[in-house]
């Protein structure tokens, strides 16, 4: 089943613009949450950018964290 959901992009390197997704959300609270935890981490040693953006993706194929499960 295909959904809409949140997709947490984080960049490492602010340099290569490699975005990399660390996780799905069904809340866009609940990936803000986490974006701004990461972002702004003291004990990082260089700063890293980390964002949501909606993303469309097949429900059964990846992780959904906060989706409910339909399978009981």
């Amino acid at each position: 089943m295909s959904a809409i959901v949140f997709a947490l992009i984080v960049v490492l390197d602010a340099d290569s613009g490699v975005e990399k997704i660390a996780s799905y959300w069904s809340r866009l609270e609940h990936c803000l949450s986490d974006a701004r935890l990461l972002s702004r981490r003291e004990d990082n040693y260089r700063p890293i950018v980390a964002y949501c953006k909606p993303v469309e993706v097949d429900t059964a194929e990846v992780t959904v964290l906060g989706l409910e499960s339909s399978d009981g």
